[in-house]
Formats: structure tokens, C-alpha cells, sequence
């Protein structure tokens, strides 16, 4: 029953109208299945009923058929320090997913992240931060020739430099997910229009820095120009990556890269944080959201009325279709050299969409950084919005932890965060056996500690 039962949205529990009709949790008999699930999940995991290798058969087909969550960070320049309320607040009811994915000014945030275990990010997700916060603070007299003479407002160099508090120093996507964990994923887009992008993580690019690829999912044209990633040598030095393509900001075509997600880490169910600008504009919910229900009809109505919501679903719909015909036909301009239609023809919602309420002045600031007072309305925000959508994401959560503790303990050789998750057994003792005949050879090396503020201690004595 148990593998019949736990499957993504089986019969429907993981839709998202069953918790648009209340402002907290849903329908008693959807939130009793949950419970006996996890019951029941429970008792397969302390059961000595079953042998240890049916157990481990079994959870490993359940995983494979519920899948993981993942917390996507959209892109929005400054809108993007909304995502910190919205971590925080997840944080809080330990309901932060292990899998991370941001795009342009999301990926700066999920590298502070998935870079910090939940202690050190307690610490930093404070209005505090704001000091930590430098990337456009030069005057117009300054960025404004550098765009006259380079075409971009800022440089990439003093960006990198500014980049590495948040990455950790020249971290690596395998050494981020070694020391906590979590996995984390970056979109960018290469500056060929006819290279397929790329989803940066352990897997696809463990040895590339992390900082490389926050800045180049940052790459917007006219902002920054395309930089080259890198990757780190096992001596510690940095070295281009993908011979030396150059690549940009990732949300010009994948904001929320649901499809990668899922081929690489098995993803059926997405969080995401969505603050691009263009298009909080446009969204409405005109039957309600996860935790925020229409107020007339018993949550049964349309918001705004029936006509009034027809109306707006009507015009969304045909400038989408006109947009679509538009870049089909190839009439739009490419300023830059690039194809803007996919700012607003992608997907940009997931199976809980979190938007953070903006106000007029973000867009006046939305290339400059935020003060204390500003970020501490941000982060307020950002929990706001989030706090309705968490009985939907801890239901989800509670039974995928489960799962993966039942996957745990029928492998007890695997551990959470280390070298082994990612290689085989015999690897492993290949890799061994030749570090022994080598004598810890130079290809040996032991990588420097960093420091809370991405630098590596000075040496005494």
C-alpha cells in the first residue's frame, strides 16, 4: 500500500486548490491521509518485519516515485532581497528544502544559502546583511563612462571581488554540497544563441566556482557583459571553464529551471520565490492561491467577480498569444544582440509560488543597494509571504524526509554531505589504493579553511 500510495499528488493531495479555500492548512481528509502516511512510513522504518534489503528496495522505489522539493530563487536585480525573508521564514519552520536553484540576483542568494549551514544563516539573515550589501554603490560618475566606453554598467572583476563573501571565498559546487549538504544550482545561458544553457551544480560542474557562475547568471546585457566561468585545479588555482565560452544571465531564458532540476536530482515539486518585476505586474490570481482564498462564496467565487476576472484572463492570454506569434515570425527587434521574448513567455510559477509585495519605490531602486531600514521591510516582507504557503510545503516536506531517512538507514554506508554520495564503492577504493602506492603524492592537497568572511587565516608560527 505504501508504495501504491506515496507517489507525487497521488489522487490529487498535493493540488494546490485544496489549500486556496482556507488562509492556513486544508480539508481534514486530506490532512488525515498525510498523517497516515507518515505513520505508516515510520512503522516500515523501526519495522524488523521486513529484511533489510526489501526495505531498502522498497524506499528506493518510493523515492524515485515521490521525488524531491526544491526552492527555486528567481531573478529581479534588487527585487532578489525579497528571497531572504522567504528563506528565512522556511528556515525558521525548518522547512528549507535541500535542493536550491537561483537565477540572476536569486543565485546570490541561494550561493549564501547553500554555502552556510542553518546556524551561520540565522546569524546572517538580518537587516544587518545590508552592510554586506556593495555591488552598486558606485555614483553615476563613475558607472556611467564605463557604460559609454564598455556597454555595461558594472565590472565584472570588482564584481567578482565583491561576489566571494557570499560564495565563500573561490568555493566549488562539490565542496559547497561536502559541507552542508545542500545542492545547489545555477542557471546560465551561454552568450551563442544557439548553445543549449547550462544548470551548474555538483554534477554537471563540481569543480566550477561558484562565484563565476553567480556572476555570470547575472550577466544581463547592458549591466554586465558575458564573463568566462572557472573552474578550480586540484592545486587551488583557477582556470577557465568550458574553454573559455562566456556565458550570461540565466533568466533570459530558464528563470525557473523545472525540467533540469528534474533530470538531475528527480524534482517533482517546486517552491519558488518569484520577484521578477515584469511580472508581478501582471500576475493576479483570480481563483486564489495556497493560503490566501477568494473571500465570497466560501472560497468558491473569483476574485474580483466572475466578469472582471474573465476580462483580465482574456488579456493575458491574447498578448500572450500575439507574443508568441511575434517570436515565432521573428519580428521583434534583438537589442544587444538578444532575444527578449522569453522574458515573458517562460514558466515562472511552480507547485507553490511564493510573490513578495512590492511597493513603488523598489523599482526606483531596483539597480541600487538596500539600506538597513529598507532590507528589514524586505525580509519582513519576504516572511510574510511565505508564512501562508508553509502547512502546504511541511505536509509535502514531512513525507520526502521520511522517505530519505527509510533510504538512510537502509544504506548506512552512505552519509549525508560527503565524497561517497557521488562515487562507488570501487572508486573509492581505487582512489585509495592509489594515494597509498603515491605516498599522499602532490595530487594530495588539503584544501585551506575559509573563514566567515570567504578568506583563508593567516598561518602562525
Amino acid at each position: 500500500m505504501i508504495e501504491a500510495c506515496v507517489k507525487n499528488n497521488f489522487v490529487g493531495v498535493e493540488n494546490s486548490r485544496l489549500y486556496s479555500q482556507t488562509y492556513y492548512g486544508t480539508k481534514n481528509l486530506v490532512q488525515n491521509f498525510i498523517d497516515e502516511v507518515e505513520a505508516s512510513i515510520k512503522f516500515l522504518i523501526g519495522t524488523r518485519q521486513l529484511d533489510p534489503e526489501t526495505k531498502r528496495l522498497l524506499f528506493k522505489h518510493v523515492h524515485a516515485n515521490y521525488g524531491r522539493t526544491a526552492l527555486c530563487l528567481s531573478g529581479g536585480a534588487g527585487f532578489a532581497y525579497y528571497h531572504l525573508g522567504v528563506v528565512r521564514a522556511l528556515l525558521d519552520a525548518n522547512q528549507l528544502p535541500d535542493v536550491i536553484t537561483g537565477t540572476s540576483g536569486g543565485a546570490l542568494i541561494a550561493a549564501l544559502v547553500a554555502t552556510r549551514t542553518n546556524d551561520e544563516l540565522k546569524q546572517l539573515l538580518v537587516p544587518a546583511l545590508s552592510e554586506r550589501i556593495n555591488a552598486c554603490r558606485e555614483p553615476a560618475t563613475v558607472w556611467l563612462p564605463r557604460w559609454w566606453r564598455t556597454g555595461a554598467r558594472f565590472d565584472s572583476v570588482e564584481w567578482a571581488a565583491r561576489c566571494s563573501w557570499w560564495t565563500r571565498g573561490s568555493l566549488t559546487f562539490r565542496e559547497a554540497y561536502e559541507r552542508t549538504g545542500r545542492i545547489l544550482n545555477v542557471s546560465c545561458v551561454p552568450a551563442d544563441p544557439h548553445s543549449p544553457t547550462i544548470l551548474c551544480n555538483y554534477l554537471t560542474s563540481p569543480d566550477c566556482v561558484i562565484w563565476s557562475a553567480v556572476l555570470a547568471s547575472a550577466a544581463v546585457p547592458g549591466i554586465i557583459n558575458p564573463v568566462v566561468l572557472m573552474m578550480k585545479a586540484w592545486d587551488g588555482t583557477l582556470a577557465p571553464y568550458s574553454f573559455g565560452h562566456k556565458w550570461k544571465d540565466g533568466s533570459l531564458r530558464t528563470d525557473i529551471p523545472i525540467k533540469a532540476l528534474n533530470t538531475h536530482f528527480n524534482v517533482n515539486f517546486t517552491i519558488v520565490s518569484q520577484v521578477n518585476p515584469h511580472i508581478n505586474l501582471f500576475f493576479f490570481s483570480s481563483r486564489g492561491s495556497v493560503g490566501h482564498p477568494v473571500t465570497h462564496r466560501k472560497g468558491r467565487g473569483w476574485r474580483g467577480g466572475y466578469l472582471m476576472s474573465a476580462v483580465e484572463n482574456l488579456l493575458k492570454l491574447d498578448m500572450n498569444k500575439w507574443l508568441r506569434f511575434i517570436r515565432h515570425a521573428e519580428l521583434l527587434p534583438r537589442p544587444l544582440g538578444q532575444d527578449w521574448s522569453q522574458l515573458w513567455l517562460q514558466e515562472f510559477s511552480g507547485n507553490v509560488t511564493i510573490w513578495p509585495k512590492s511597493v513603488p519605490s523598489d523599482f526606483w531602486h531596483i539597480l541600487s543597494d538596500p539600506d538597513a531600514p529598507r532590507l528589514a521591510r524586505m525580509i519582513h516582507e519576504g516572511r510574510q509571504s511565505a508564512f501562508p504557503k508553509l502547512k502546504f510545503i511541511a505536509n509535502r516536506l514531512k513525507v520526502e524526509r521520511l522517505v530519505e531517512q527509510g533510504r538512510r538507514d537502509t544504506r548506512p554506508w552512505v552519509r549525508r554531505g560527503s565524497i561517497q554520495t557521488i562515487m562507488s564503492d570501487d572508486d573509492l577504493r581505487s582512489l585509495l589504493g592509489d594515494a597509498g602506492h603515491n605516498g599522499g603524492g602532490k595530487h594530495a592537497t588539503t584544501p585551506e579553511p575559509v573563514d566567515e568572511f570567504g578568506s583563508a587565516p593567516e598561518k602562525t608560527g
